[in-house]
């Protein structure tokens, strides 16, 4: 999710990610950016993935409430 919420950037030339093991929560981010800052781009980028879940967090439990009709 972070890898394509980077990619929309247009100042992103690449985003990519490696993981060692899929137990080992320690993440290498990869990111090349044409005249922005990398972190800068970074930071707005989890920012506006954190955004995106929370819409998504209470657009679901509002779906749920919404269902459950007693």
């Amino acid at each position: 999710m972070l890898r394509k919420t980077l990619l929309e950037e247009p100042s992103v030339e690449f985003a990519g990610y490696t993981i060692d093991h899929p137990l080992l929560a320690n993440p290498i981010v990869s990111l090349k950016t044409k005249k922005r800052q990398a972190n800068v781009v970074l930071r707005e980028g989890l920012e506006k993935m954190l955004a995106r879940a929370e819409e998504f967090r209470k657009k679901f439990n509002q779906a749920v409430s919404d269902h459950n009709v007693d």
